[in-house]
């Protein structure tokens, strides 16, 4: 997987994090037949134990190495960040967003991430 190797590449010099947000195609919400077909059946999570408990099985079946971390049920991390339903950021050592990706999955661009990062590196 393409995130596996962007963090393993740059691990020792980014800090690296993936926030599981708000499922974005729940079975009792927008359902898609993508899910389906790979039995990815879950309906919303109601409390921060079952959003744990879903993004849990997300890590695993995407086999992700980064740290993960779950946004809380009232959803903080959304709603500041807009996320919704996936997007790459970059904050530069300063603490300011260095680069903002377009929203998922048509505009998680991976290539311009990775030039945000070395260029945040001097690269």
């Amino acid at each position: 997987m393409r995130l596996n190797e962007i963090y393993a590449k740059y691990k020792d010099d980014v800090e690296f994090m993936c926030i599981y947000i708000r499922e974005a195609h729940s079975d009792d919400g927008w359902r898609v037949q993508d899910n389906l077909d790979q039995n990815i059946i879950y309906d919303e999570p109601t409390t921060d134990d079952e959003r744990t408990e879903v993004a849990a099985a997300c890590q695993i079946a995407m086999d992700l190495k980064m740290p993960y971390y779950i946004d809380g049920i009232d959803n903080g991390v959304e709603d500041k960040y807009l996320s919704l339903p996936m997007r790459l950021y970059l904050v530069g050592a300063d603490g300011k967003i260095a680069y903002t990706g377009d929203r998922g999955p048509f505009g998680f661009n991976m290539d311009t991430w990775v030039e945000a990062i070395e260029e945040s590196l001097g690269g």
